[in-house]
């Protein structure tokens, strides 16, 4: 018979090894929905607030096309559906944070094209190149016509694989990770914002996604998504925004 003392560890063991596999997400599963597209959907569930669901798509840069989309004008807004309206087929999310105006705060572009001037020096910023994505700050930006897209936003949520000191805030959230050839959109109901970037650099055997840099684009009542492909359609509305980030898949 076991001592008293041994049979309380082997409890206690127990109940550990039960505990940590209760909170373990799974690894994410990311299914093909379009050429050049795959998505995946998380339940997040913290001990202090309701569970999150966060909707992520994966974009292959060699075969899917990124683009920073204009409401209009200047001060325009619009909302992502109807920012989106002309692509038949796409997944399209809010971008730039914008000001009392309506005008995009900091910078936007799109091939090459300048939609937004007021380049922020401090505020992060996704960049692609050709092909290539990745996260910089807005002050290594020294010709916006180096690159093919520019948006910005802030804050960085993960630097280098580590998950940076951020205010916390319980919010609706729009997030972007670079890595090379691909980028992931990441669109999230209400949660923490550590708890958010903590999912996004977790590896995926952790249950995250695995992002070396991730960047904030505006979240709250701005957050909202799109999503128009023969293999699944799905809207979360928001506020009217003065751009929209939009994904158009490869060749049916």
């Amino acid at each position: 018979m076991r001592s008293p003392g041994k049979l309380l560890r082997a409890v206690l063991l127990g109940m550990s090894w039960v505990a940590a596999n209760a909170v373990r997400a799974e690894p994410p599963r990311f299914t093909p929905v379009a050429p050049g597209i795959d998505y995946a959907i998380f339940d997040q569930r913290p001990e202090d607030i309701e569970p999150a669901r966060i909707h992520a798509f994966k974009i292959d840069l060699e075969v899917a096309e990124v683009r920073l989309v204009s409401a209009g004008g200047p001060a325009s807004r619009r909302t992502v559906a109807q920012i989106a309206a002309p692509y038949p087929v796409v997944v399209a999310v809010n971008a730039s944070f914008f000001d009392t105006e309506g005008r995009a705060i900091g910078l936007g572009v799109n091939d090459g094209q300048l939609l937004a001037a007021g380049k922020r020096q401090s505020w992060g910023a996704l960049v692609v190149d050709g092909k290539k994505a990745r996260i910089v700050l807005g002050g290594d930006i020294q010709d916006y016509r180096a690159y093919r897209l520019v948006v910005q936003g802030i804050p960085r949520l993960v630097v280098g694989g580590k998950v940076q000191r951020l205010k916390p805030q319980v919010a609706e959230r729009t997030a972007v990770c670079a890595a090379g050839g691909s980028i992931t959109i990441a669109v999230t109901t209400r949660i923490e914002t550590t708890d958010f970037a903590r999912f996004l650099a977790d590896a995926p055997e952790k249950g995250g996604l695995g992002c070396s840099d991730a960047l904030n684009l505006d979240g709250g009542p701005s957050t909202q998504l799109v999503v128009r492909l023969p293999s699944m359609n799905l809207s979360l509305p928001g506020w009217a925004v003065p751009n929209a980030l939009v994904a158009v898949p490869g060749r049916m």
